[in-house]
């Protein structure tokens, strides 16, 4: 881990670090300290070459509403976030080119730890505090984090378990064209569509050297578009042969998330290894 992704006990107790885990269904407060309404969400702005996303926002739950309010209009605590302005307006939120719901798109989510060939969660979600705001730092994985959740909140921030610096993460985006995402795909667009995630920073090719017994491993934690992600990136003849041990109906439905190439490619291998 970088040293700018080590999140110290110290600089929690100091309020430099949020649990966002630890902070969604607190209360928004406004000026007299009377509360308006609860976090539901937080939101950063996700633009490409950003090694942390900066906080944009933050998403209010007031009555069976909701309200966007601007990041430069609130005061984020751990226990409560403050409002700076007197109105509140509460709308259907418009999700923007690049916004990202933390709650919704990242935390629970899958990570891909290909150099362990592993699935694990998203258990929390970290921002630190900058001179200008706050931005999204990173992600615990520990079992401890997710452990706490199931116990009454605290006041600051728990202490990290098992912390990846988000600088070290990557969108696990799609590698085709995909109807049901306008524009170009990217970290944003794919965020909280069906089968997102994210998965460590390492290069396409690490995927490519993966044995077919790894990929295999990988693909049976995943959901189908991540498995054709996965099965599109990795070695034409390991992912052949860690098709085969899949179910053949469930291995046609993933066949079919595939680019008409990488399918075509793979249905080769497949019916070469029947002959």
């Amino acid at each position: 881990m970088t040293p700018r992704g080590r999140l110290t006990v110290r600089q929690a107790i100091a309020g430099q670090v949020i649990s966002l885990a630890n902070l969604i269904h607190r209360p928004v407060l406004n000026d007299a300290g009377t509360r308006v309404g609860r976090v539901s969400d937080v939101v950063v702005r996700w633009d490409a070459g950003v090694a942390h996303p900066r906080v944009v926002g933050v998403l209010v739950g007031v009555g069976s509403g909701f309200a966007l309010v601007e990041a430069r209009d609130v005061t984020l605590e751990q226990s409560s976030v403050h409002l700076r302005t007197q109105r509140l307006l509460v709308e259907r939120p418009v999700r923007r080119d690049g916004d990202v719901a933390l709650a919704r798109d990242v935390l629970d989510h899958q990570l891909v730890d290909v150099a362990g060939v592993q699935v694990v969660r998203a258990a929390d979600v970290y921002l630190a505090k900058i001179p200008e705001g706050w931005e999204l730092a990173g992600i615990d994985i520990g079992l401890r984090a997710l452990a706490r959740r199931f116990l009454p909140r605290r006041r600051t921030c728990p202490s990290p378990d098992r912390v990846i610096d988000w600088a070290d993460l990557q969108a696990f985006v799609p590698r085709f064209a995909d109807p049901a995402l306008p524009g170009p795909s990217g970290p944003a667009t794919a965020a909280g569509t069906a089968g997102s995630g994210v998965q460590l920073g390492l290069p396409a090719r690490e995927l490519h050297e993966l044995r077919a017994g790894e990929v295999a491993a990988i693909i049976a934690d995943l959901g189908r578009r991540e498995q054709a992600q996965v099965a599109a990136l990795a070695a034409p003849s390991a992912a052949a042969e860690a098709l085969r041990e899949i179910d053949p109906a469930k291995r046609d439905a993933l066949l079919a998330e595939l680019s008409d190439d990488d399918r075509a490619r793979l249905l080769a291998l497949l019916r070469e290894d029947d002959r």
